[in-house]
């Protein structure tokens, strides 16, 4: 008889602990995040001024990256995690320049998609920590400049589940292009070139575009290099050179405008421009000028650094191009040559170039 009390009396112990441990299993079930990092994207700006991004707290007007979160069953609470690093153009390197992490905030079933405008408003922040020379070096230069200095610019961003697990998505690049001015290089000022001159520039960014325009001798170089249509405007894109082609034929004795505008991608998908000066050239009428010897040049200047030895074969031995230029068995004009080394210059390197 009391072994029987014993066990009616043991029993709601037992079921007790097993309704304990039930919801433990359960609670830890729910606790794991079912969401997914889908992507993350980040925004073409190579450019950020002051009133672009509140750096003390991680806000930011201008669109940097997008995060797309995939579908889970009952939905997910999670915080967002985001650790900044910095390379600065002059090598100059911020670990953890940035940390960030947001309160919890629900993930529907369905999933969604959020940005970094989101941030302040629908994600609010727990805790953000800035580094002390990220400050000095790079919030206070653009306090100072009004612009973000040139850089590359990490995100590494992850989701903070229940139960305190990451889960991380691939980290994204966002290179800052401060181009503030664009140097011509040549022709000079002035020179006398053949009718195929190569055009050689100076500039930060990594787009940019060229205008030559006829100037007659009533005009301003303003005027001429505004003058529609122009004898060739073409956007280069990784090059500062360009050996004359594509436009219309540049004649004896007369004198053109030049100049180059670099572009780089603003917030908004604007584009950032700087404008060289305008400058001068004469094409002269002397057969002396070679446009070949041009061509030898720009070859020069996009492969003499890897094919050295090339190009001092060529000068020692005085050789020369006859002006007749073959490719695949067939027969090139000089203008198709051009146009064939403009497309070369821009994926030089993975080129081999060989002399016989």
């Amino acid at each position: 008889m009391k072994m029987k009390c014993f066990n009616i009396a043991i029993l709601p112990f037992v079921f007790l602990i097993l309704t304990i441990l039930n919801f433990a299993i359960t609670t830890e079930i729910q606790a794991q995040c079912e969401t997914s990092i889908v992507d993350i994207i980040p925004a073409p700006v190579q450019q950020l001024t002051i009133a672009d991004i509140d750096f003390d707290h991680f806000e930011s007007a201008t669109l940097l990256f997008t995060m797309r979160l995939g579908p889970s069953a009952g939905g997910d609470t999670v915080r967002l995690h985001i650790v900044l690093n910095i390379k600065l153009a002059n090598r100059s390197t911020y670990l953890n320049a940035a940390d960030y992490t947001s309160k919890s905030f629900f993930v529907p079933p369905a999933g969604a998609t959020y940005t970094n405008l989101d941030i302040g408003r629908s994600i609010q922040r727990q805790e953000f920590k800035l580094d002390s020379r990220a400050k000095e070096d790079v919030q206070d230069v653009a306090l100072a400049t009004g612009k973000f200095p040139a850089g590359i610019y990490t995100f590494q961003i992850a989701i903070i589940c229940s139960d305190n697990s990451q889960l991380s998505g691939p980290p994204i690049d966002i290179v800052l292009l401060n181009s503030s001015r664009v140097d011509l290089l040549s022709p000079q000022e002035g020179e006398m070139t053949n009718e195929f001159p190569l055009f050689e520039f100076f500039h930060d960014g990594n787009r940019a575009v060229l205008t030559v325009a006829e100037k007659n001798p009533e005009q301003s170089r303003e005027e001429a290099i505004s003058h529609e249509p122009p004898m060739v405007e073409t956007e280069l894109m990784g090059q500062n050179s360009f050996l004359y082609s594509g436009g219309r034929h540049l004649e004896f004795g007369k004198t053109y405008a030049w100049k180059v505008v670099s572009k780089t991608a603003g917030p908004g998908g604007t584009d950032v421009e700087v404008s060289s000066s305008i400058r001068l050239f004469t094409v002269s009428s002397s057969p002396q000028i070679r446009s070949e010897d041009f061509i030898l040049t720009y070859l020069k200047d996009i492969y003499g650094n890897r094919y050295p030895k090339i190009f001092q074969n060529i000068d020692k031995d005085n050789f020369l191009l006859t002006g007749t230029y073959i490719y695949n068995g067939h027969t090139y004009t000089r203008e198709d040559l051009l146009k064939l080394l403009n497309e070369l210059s821009s994926m030089s390197d993975s080129i081999e170039l060989s002399f016989e």
